[in-house]
């Protein structure tokens, strides 16, 4: 026997956001458990919020001229509780084999199409020139109508407004309780701000703020999450709707949760704080939540960030091997194979340049700029290790071309990082006492001399 039920998750980012909302205004822990009465309860709790100043500022991007936003309507209060106890009397307990033509829910039939007055980013009845293909709204129900209008609750100011979306429930969860413990936070203050707002201007920035928070706050196993997660950055103004879509890859969310696991986000910030823009212009604080981040920007884009791993000026890396591994086999989908030839070679370099003292060597491959300067030192510290009797090489032919370099002067810079980080992981506390004594004999040298001349 089928169960009757208002709610499910439909895959539509407005209408699940709404549905969040519900379901933890009422305190239900899934979208079957909503009742009618959550409905009516959350109406007759939101209204006033939705008037007061600050709230009103946010809904112009989600429903313009709608009860609240247009400034000719009058009895705003009564108008817009009328309106949502109109769409509750019309929401009628279904089942798993009920179907209709709703786009979202596609389980309820529609009678009254909708416009971007009521539904964010689709079309404006008459003003179908506003529109792909003329199109003057689209078919929601009365229960995904009634369910967007409530999606503003766990919304994000960021300049424009963000929306998370995400086929986790835990992630939406927990995104969803932390949206709405704002608002409670608010009504008890009597102090309304809006939707929930941290001060961030930067969208990609606010993004990887949000769920690193998550995985940081609440206990879960979030490497087995295996979440997708979009973001929307929008508006829905009348002659100006705006859009802009980021997707975070479901094994960059896998590398964050790990990265909390190996017990290494101060780490992680001092890779992310490496890539902020400008950052000889950064103040403490607030700049760093609005200064772009090509770490952040180039983990969407499905680019490497092993060079932000290390500091070449101090020979220092951040992190360790176990946690750079981990990135590449999962971001980057790197071969096991190869990362293991990758920290082998990384040793027998290690192990020449200490055991040769040779930090000429080290500087020559630091400064290699090109991949036959670099395939050029390599092939003279071989000639080197050679001469000193050495009897295996430091890699053979097929890892040369597999595991080193498989894609030849396409990508030697990025193992050339990989290189240098296990140098420098491997002969950190060696080469900061090389400088040491470097600069106590430059010292010592500069005192001699002025000794003499006095």
């Amino acid at each position: 026997m089928s169960q009757n039920f208002l709610y499910k998750f439909t895959g539509n980012p407005f209408v699940d956001a709404g549905i969040w909302a519900i379901c933890e205004w009422s305190g239900r822990k899934k979208p079957e458990e909503v009742k009618i009465e959550d409905l009516q309860e959350i109406t007759s709790d939101m209204v006033p919020i939705y008037l007061t100043s600050e709230w009103v500022k946010n809904l112009h991007s989600f429903f313009p001229n709608n009860a609240v936003t247009n400034p000719s309507v009058k009895n705003k209060n009564q108008r817009l509780l009328e309106y949502l106890k109109s769409l509750v009397s019309q929401i009628e307990p279904i089942d798993v084999l009920t179907s209709g033509n709703c786009v979202t829910c596609g389980r309820r039939n529609v009678e009254q199409i909708r416009t971007k007055t009521e539904i964010p980013l689709i079309g404006s009845g008459g003003m179908i020139n506003y529109f792909p293909s003329g199109q003057p709204g689209a078919d929601y129900c009365p229960a995904c109508t009634f369910a967007v209008q409530f999606s503003p609750l766990v919304s994000y100011s960021c300049v424009k407004l963000l929306l998370l979306h995400s086929d986790s429930e835990k992630v939406m969860h927990y995104w969803a309780d932390k949206a709405i413990k704002d608002i409670r936070r608010q009504i008890s203050v009597n102090s309304y701000s809006g939707c929930y707002d941290e001060g961030y201007k930067n969208p990609v920035n606010a993004l990887f703020h949000i769920i690193e928070d998550i995985i940081l706050q609440y206990e879960e196993n979030w490497i087995t999450e295996n979440p997708s997660i979009n973001m929307y950055h929008f508006t829905n103004y009348i002659q100006g709707p705006d859009l802009d879509i980021y997707r975070v890859p479901t094994p960059v969310f896998r590398f964050l949760a790990f990265v909390k696991q190996m017990d290494q986000f101060s780490e992680w910030k001092k890779i992310v704080r490496k890539g902020y823009f400008h950052q000889d212009k950064i103040k403490e604080g607030d700049d760093y939540k609005n200064r772009g981040n090509s770490v952040y920007i180039n983990l969407l884009k499905g680019n490497s960030i092993v060079k932000y791993f290390i500091d070449n000026k101090t020979r220092q890396v951040y992190g360790d091997w176990e946690l750079l591994g981990y990135y590449l086999t999962e971001v980057r989908n790197m071969g096991g194979k190869r990362l293991d030839t990758l920290k082998k070679v990384g040793d027998s370099l290690s192990e020449y340049i200490k055991d040769t003292q040779n930090i000429k060597r080290l500087n020559q491959l630091e400064m290699a700029s090109n991949f036959a300067t670099f395939r050029n030192q390599l092939r003279l510290i071989e000639k080197d290790r050679i001469k000193l009797g050495d009897q295996d090489s430091i890699f053979t032919l097929e890892e040369f071309m597999e595991d080193l370099f498989p894609e030849g002067n396409m990508g030697w810079k990025e193992t050339q990082d990989l290189l240098l980080f296990r140098i420098y992981e491997n002969l950190h506390n060696w080469l900061v006492e090389k400088d040491t004594l470097k600069s106590e004999l430059i010292f010592s040298e500069e005192g001699t001399e002025l000794s003499e001349e006095n």
